[in-house]
């Protein structure tokens, strides 16, 4: 604490002693040997030859107000003032001379007479002046005038005459009517030979050349570090920093930006104010990036913001921006002390590299206390070296230098520490990976000599089986071992005969799921296409460049096709997307490489595309057209037959199980499960799991045999699928069995080696019930099968309950109304009796016959009962009612709930045409339209008010009569994509529209 203590007091001491000496060094007066005193300069027995320049400094002569030559100089009342200084601080008639005003200057020069040349230099004269020499204008700045008239233009300048006589009459004309803190000759004037006059003007142009040129090339190269590798925005306010900085020197002392440009001094005089405002803004946010722990951002803001502001008030005329040179002093030495505050605060906690910002700081403070002096003492700023500015760029810059130097060690060791963990971590990889080949090894030995020993068919096959789970397992052991292997370029592939179709179309399946616009695969690849790879790295290479065409592609279509070339088959995937420049072709392949249209991502998954193919003995090309679409070929190695011995899990022929398929273990009364998997080893472990649980098992290896099985076996109550199989996969197998039944009807379980979110997605959009990963874990797969089996069973016993209720809804009346028709009319018309007695038994019949295992009936079933129904209707009531049914034929072989139209036509009989005077008419329309199957009920009869449709349609518990129409909507509901919808009329009628899902009638 006490170092800490010593070093802000030494800081303090050491900085304030610099500035004091420097102070105390520049404000006390310069002696000099000659004075001016009462207008006239005595520089007689004085030689001008290799001496110094004499400052014309002391009393002369001065006429406030107007501008008069020698002539008429002593016809005027004029006063004795000093030089130089502001003439506000001159007395006239009592008063201070105004800070707007003009006048004019004179001081008699008493010289020897030799013939020589003579210069004078002028340094600040506001804020226009001309000077004559014995009557004769040698040189001006601006042009005065006694009125607003004049041209301002307060540059300094050297001039030169001959003298030739032995005293000088020099008149200087000065003006000023825009500066509002006043005019007059602000620094002294210099008289000397054209050798020391010129020595002079080239120093002070050289003091401001080489200090600009120091701040810019400070500029240019921090600014370029920062625009070449945006990091550390430090840099970027310290290069702006030196910028603003080189602008104040090309604005001040000798100006020499109006050299460089030829503009009009009033934009000229803005810049030269508005640099020192720049300054103190870029200074402050620079410090605040490197010492933002020590400072207040809020203070920080307003400084800011103040600045800001004065930067706006700069814009301003002059006669108003120039009032507030001093606030932008004020501005700027405030900046200075919060920093150097800032700093003790930095150098207490032992900041890294503060040393150099202290300097620095003490620097630019002491060069903008020397600038202040300048302004308002009339001191030189060219009297001091260039040194302050080097001495602050210097300690500024050793300062980010040290920062970056830190942080390039830092990098190198946090590198350095992320090494030796990823080398820990691959370590660890490939012992774990080790260490589990021992055991693995162990059990495939001992499970491979059991096999060689006299053994049951049954002992055979369980051991078989214990010897290819340790073999997947072994797989799986070398895969871990191949990723610790990936950096040195020896990764391990499987090669073999790959259904080309399948993968394909599974990934097309996959990503079709995902894709949210407006964009078509087709997949043109022919079925019993195979090459020559790696399953699992092929169906990797498939989704990476399917997926990053449907990824620039907004609208369009993706093709997917192949041909033969010689021994290869070459995979085309074409898309219409974006498309590529031809400059960005040739690195697409590259690490971290990305095109213009990227949508995020790293840029790694063309890379490791291309990687995974050359492996493979295969070559990858892009053609592309921007704004037409991007074509990739894969060339890979043909498959000159189906390998049936590429499955990994393929040891040896007496190692598979010897099933044959249809495979079927019948238990009586029990829950019947259907199997489809391609592999052999899979179905039989599937087999004894289900079988040890009792239940009925049908296991097959061929996709397409699955409606055949269904077909045979209708009681089925839950099918296993697996995703992967040859020629057909297991989405499009789910796809077609949710045409024909719905996911409580047969539910579905889905096995897949995928661990992809996108594959479980892809599975429950094509009608999955449950999802499943491999390797299968006993106790779950028996828990999912248990819960589906129990999903159909309470979808069973539920349609059960809602038939009977149906049928609980024939009234009595009704029954009685029928069997006292029949006996009339037996007493009149037998044949009409018997055909009455015939409707009547085929509506009991059909009525009461519905299978309550199944929720959907044929619909001709449905139909067949409508027709009895009306025709008795008819019958007691002739005359009376048109009835007709319009069927699309393509909706004749569908399936529908049973009870779904019957009691809303006998809804539309009873209480819609019943009580209608003149004749009523009925009609059944029934269309599909593309997978779902419109029904419309449409009658003449009374009607129904808006507001007691929207009743029969609510969840609310109604009349009896309301119940049927209320049970159809509440088991709609039951189905995706099923609605009702009621349009009625008072005394116009009424149309019902059911819209439900196509189903196939597969059991017909």
């Amino acid at each position: 604490m006490k170092i800490k203590k010593l070093s802000i007091l030494f800081v303090i001491l050491i900085g304030s002693m610099l500035i004091a000496g420097v102070t105390i060094f520049f404000t006390q007066p310069r002696s000099s040997d000659f004075q001016a005193v009462d207008g006239v300069m005595d520089l007689r027995h004085y030689t001008f030859q290799d001496q110094a320049p004499i400052q014309l400094d002391g009393e002369w002569v001065f006429i406030p107000n107007k501008l008069v030559d020698s002539s008429t100089f002593d016809s005027h009342q004029s006063y004795i003032v000093d030089v130089p200084s502001l003439w506000m601080k001159y007395t006239v008639d009592g008063q201070p001379l105004p800070a707007i005003a003009s006048g004019t200057y004179r001081l008699k020069i008493l010289i020897d007479d030799d013939e020589e040349i003579l210069g004078i230099k002028t340094s600040m004269i506001r804020m226009s002046n001309a000077i004559y020499i014995n009557g004769k204008r040698v040189g001006n700045s601006g042009e005065p005038a006694e009125d607003s008239s004049y041209a301002p233009h307060n540059t300094p300048y050297a001039a030169y005459f001959p003298s030739n006589q032995q005293e000088l009459d020099l008149i200087v004309h000065v003006a000023n009517f825009d500066y509002a803190p006043g005019g007059g000759i602000i620094r002294s004037i210099f008289l000397g030979d054209q050798h020391s006059i010129a020595k002079l003007r080239e120093g002070a142009l050289f003091y401001d050349l080489i200090t600009t040129a120091a701040f810019l090339t400070v500029f240019i190269y921090f600014l370029g570090s920062y625009l070449y590798s945006r990091l550390g925005v430090e840099q970027l306010y310290f290069s702006l920093f030196c910028f603003s900085c080189a602008l104040y020197t090309l604005t001040h002392g000798e100006k020499f930006l109006l050299a460089l440009i030829n503009m009009d001094y009033v934009p000229f005089q803005k810049i030269q104010m508005m640099s020192s405002i720049l300054i103190g803004l870029f200074l402050l946010l620079y410090f605040y990036t490197v010492l933002h722990k020590y400072m207040n951002l809020q203070v920080v803001r307003v400084l800011c913001a103040f600045g800001i502001l004065l930067l706006l008030v700069m814009l301003l005329p002059a006669p108003i921006n120039s009032k507030f040179q001093n606030i932008n002093s004020l501005y700027i030495f405030t900046n200075l002390i919060y920093i150097f505050y800032a700093e003790l605060i930095a150098i207490y906690h032992r900041a890294t590299g503060i040393l150099y910002l202290a300097l620095s700081s003490l620097t630019i403070l002491l060069y903008f206390i020397v600038a202040t002096l300048n302004t308002h003492i009339s001191l030189e700023l060219n009297a001091l070296p260039p040194l302050l500015p080097f001495i602050c760029l210097t300690m500024l810059s050793l300062y980010i230098s040290h920062r970056f130097a830190d942080s390039y060690l830092e990098k190198g060791k946090l590198t350095e520490a992320l090494l030796r963990v990823d080398q820990l971590k691959d370590e660890f990889l490939a012992k774990t990976s080790h260490e589990f080949r021992t055991p693995l090894h162990g059990i495939m030995g001992i499970s491979q000599s059991m096999l060689n020993t006299q053994n049951t068919p049954e002992q055979e096959e369980k051991m078989a089986l214990i010897f290819n789970i340790a073999k997947r397992l072994s797989y799986l052991v070398n895969d871990i071992l191949d990723f610790s292997k990936l950096k040195e370029n020896e990764l391990t592939l499987r090669m073999t005969s790959v259904d080309l179709f399948s993968v394909t179309h599974m990934t097309v399946e996959v990503l079709s799921y995902t894709i949210t616009k407006n964009v078509k695969i087709h997949n043109h690849i022919a079925r019993g296409t195979f090459v020559q790879a790696d399953e699992d790295r092929l169906r990797q290479i498939l989704y990476n460049l399917i997926h990053n065409a449907v990824t620039y592609t907004n609208e369009g279509k993706i093709e997917i096709a192949c041909y033969e070339e010689k021994e290869f088959l070459v995979i085309n995937i074409q898309d219409t997307g974006h498309g590529i420049a031809q400059e960005e072709l040739k690195n697409i392949f590259g690490a971290f490489q990305q095109s213009e249209h990227s949508i995020g991502g790293t840029g790694l998954g063309l890379h490791i595309t291309k990687e995974l193919v050359e492996r493979q003995g295969g070559q990858i090309h892009v053609t592309s057209v921007v704004g037409q679409g991007t074509t990739f070929s894969v060339k890979l190695l043909k498959a000159q037959h189906i390998n049936e011995d590429s499955s990994p899990l393929s040891i040896q022929t007496y190692q598979q199980p010897f099933l044959t398929f249809p495979y079927i273990v019948e238990k009586k009364g029990m829950k019947k499960v259907l199997i489809v998997d391609d592999d052999a080893v899979n179905l039989k472990v599937l087999i004894d799991i289900l079988e040890q649980e009792n239940y009925s098992v049908i296991a097959i290896d061929n996709g397409q045999h699955v409606f055949e099985q269904l077909g045979q076996h209708p009681d089925i109550d839950l099918l296993i699928l697996d995703i992967m199989m040859p020629n057909i996969s297991g989405y499009e197998i789910c796809q077609q069995v949710r045409q024909s039944y719905t996911s409580v009807e047969l539910p579905i379980l889905m096995l897949t080696a995928a661990i992809r979110p996108e594959d479980m997605i892809a599975a429950f959009q094509s009608g999955a019930n449950d999802f499943l990963h491999k390797p299968l874990d006993i106790i779950e797969l028996k828990t999912r099968v248990r819960n589906l089996v129990l999903l159909k069973e309470s979808a069973e016993t539920a349609v059960t309950m809602e038939t009977a209720f149906l049928q609980a809804q024939i009234k009595p009346h009704f029954i009685y109304n029928v069997l006292n028709s029949i006996l009339s009319l037996s007493y009149i018309d037998l044949e009409q009796a018997r055909a009455m007695i015939t409707n009547f038994a085929t509506f009991l019949r059909n009525s009461f016959s519905f299978e309550n295992t199944n929720s959907l009936v044929p619909l001709n079933k449905e139909l067949d009962l409508i027709q009895a129904y009306v025709n008795i209707h008819q019958t007691r009531f002739p005359s009376q009612l048109y009835f007709d049914i319009q069927v699309d034929p393509a909706a004749t072989n569908c399936v529908i709930p049973p009870l779904l139209l019957q009691p809303l036509v006998e809804n539309a009989l009873l209480h819609g045409l019943k009580t209608k005077k003149e004749d009523g008419k009925l009609l059944i329309q029934i269309e599909k339209k593309q997978q779902a199957v419109h029904f419309i009920i449409s009658d003449n009869g009374i009607g129904m008010e808006k507001e007691q449709c929207e009743h029969l349609l609510g969840d609310e518990v109604g009349h009896s009569q309301s119940v049927g129409l209320r049970n159809i909507t509440k088991r709609l509901k039951k189905y995706e994509h099923a609605s009702i919808t009621i349009n009625s009329e008072m005394n116009k009628g009424t149309t019902l529209e059911i819209v439900f899902p196509f189903y196939f009638n597969r059991k017909e």
